[in-house]
């Protein structure tokens, strides 16, 4: 008996040391959410397992190279089977002794990639310490980002990246930027300490910035005296405020204003922005904003799809937009069988794709929670789904019905040992074509970018301590 417990002391001590060893946690800014952009703490990539069984050893991880990956953040797949992520790696000379570099893998099995020190066509000096990226079909990455020389860079504390799962609070650096990258080069849009159209206020921070393939860029900036945050549109070098904190929701919601809160998905190629804003003191809503002016879709105390229920929140979670402007979002709600739900908003009424104690696909067992939807122009929906007990899982929902990409416990493509196998995931991407990427953490406390083809088979894209390329 003392044997397992000093056995057990040794592995939780393990499991504390990948804590702090491997993951060269960067970025650059707030998360709004996940923010995809902001995501809240329940959607962190905390393992569900926080130890394995206590009569096994399992070895440290051993610490990445600097020419090796050392984590990542989760992926984004486009039309044209692409798939862009970025990945921190070991650097004495970097941020908090990290680099990192925005890896787009293409179909052929080629890679273009942006990193540390790529200077901007109109800025002066180096990037460093940009945040997760969105990536459209034409290939191009936006993002924020730090720039100044090798020795600001090395001097710099990084800041937290609203779009980062892991990130903590911290201020941004002086010198940042909105920066898109085309096959014309990389090129900043807008700087921190610029004015805001209309106001006298000045910018002093972005988060979830996107671009889509018509050039019209998005993000939610954050400015000061006076002090608020709101979504922001670049467009044919124009910049203009979509909608602010302190701004009237609506005539359905007299006398409510919408707060510093955001939760925004990528700009679609309509020009549309869908978000989640939290408004006043307690309530919520899901918007959307399409050119035509902003569309409320849901809200706090109205009523939902299922009979006697109303909404009762959101939980900080992002909704998904695909090209054609309809909406998947996660809400709870209240009546006699409150739970959880997955709702799809397009052209009709409000549908429910699943809720609390519906069977969980192929998978069996019954859902209870549902996480970071994405959505595609078929109306497929990838998510993440919480079960009852501990599973979890990736599944996607189809015409067909709903089906498992990936489940804990599984074994990760090319697995080798017992231990590498999946133990929690992160935000998953899907594109027209059904293909879904995801971020994916193991037993044995390593991580990797996972695909999975229009054929359903699984595929391991990249993993912590693999030879990054060049």
């Amino acid at each position: 008996m003392r044997h397992r417990q000093l056995n057990l002391i040794f592995v939780l001590a393990l499991v504390a040391c990948f804590a702090l060893l491997g993951v060269f946690s960067a970025g650059a800014q707030q998360k709004s959410p996940p923010a995809k952009a902001g995501q809240a703490k329940e959607e962190e990539p905390v393992a569900i397992t926080p130890k394995v069984v206590a009569e096994k050893t399992v070895e440290a991880p051993r610490t990445p190279t600097a020419e090796e990956f050392g984590n990542f953040r989760f992926p984004i797949i486009n039309n044209k089977s692409e798939i862009a992520f970025m990945a921190l790696y070991s650097n004495p000379n970097g941020v908090n002794g990290a680099g990192q570099a925005i890896f787009v893998r293409q179909p052929d099995g080629k890679w273009r990639i942006t990193r540390d020190g790529d200077k901007a066509v109109n800025l002066p000096e180096g990037i460093y310490s940009f945040s997760m990226p969105t990536f459209n079909d034409n290939g191009d990455l936006t993002f924020y980002g730090s720039f100044g020389s090798p020795a600001a860079r090395q001097a710099a504390v990084a800041p937290a990246d609203p779009n980062d799962p892991v990130g903590a609070a911290a201020p941004a650096p002086r010198n940042g930027a909105l920066y898109v990258k085309t096959a014309q080069g990389l090129k900043s849009l807008v700087k921190l300490g610029e004015e805001v159209p209309n106001m006298p206020s000045h910018f002093s921070g972005f988060s979830n910035p996107s671009t889509n393939t018509k050039g019209t860029t998005a993000f939610i900036g954050t400015y000061s005296d006076p002090d608020g945050r709101g979504l922001f549109m670049v467009e044919g070098g124009k910049l203009r405020l979509v909608v602010r904190s302190g701004q009237k929701v609506g005539d359905t919601n007299p006398g409510e204003t919408f707060s510093e809160h955001y939760y925004p998905t990528p700009i679609n190629d309509r020009g549309e922005v869908a978000f989640l804003s939290r408004i006043g003191g307690d309530a919520s809503g899901i918007f959307v904003s399409r050119p035509s002016g902003i569309e409320q879709i849901a809200y706090v105390g109205k009523p939902t799809p299922i009979k006697g229920a109303n909404y009762l929140g959101f939980g900080n979670r992002t909704p998904s937009m695909n090209s054609k402007g309809e909406i998947a979002y996660v809400a709870f709600y209240d009546g006699p069988d409150n739970g959880r739900g997955l709702f799809f908003k397009g052209t009709g009424p409000v549908q429910v794709i699943a809720r609390s104690g519906d069977k969980a696909g192929d998978a069996g067992g019954e859902f209870r929670d549902f996480l970071s939807p994405a959505l595609n122009a078929r109306g497929d929906i990838a998510f993440i789904g919480r079960m009852i007990g501990r599973a979890q899982g990736i599944f996607l929902k189809t015409a067909k019905g709903i089906e498992t990409v990936a489940l804990l416990d599984q074994k990760i493509p090319g697995g080798k040992g017992e231990m590498e196998v999946f133990n929690n995931f992160t935000q998953p991407s899907v594109n027209d074509k059904g293909e879904v990427v995801f971020y994916g953490q193991m037993k044995n406390a390593e991580v990797g970018i996972f695909y999975r083809d229009e054929k359903g088979v699984l595929h391991t894209v990249a993993k912590r301590g693999e030879k990054m390329p060049k």
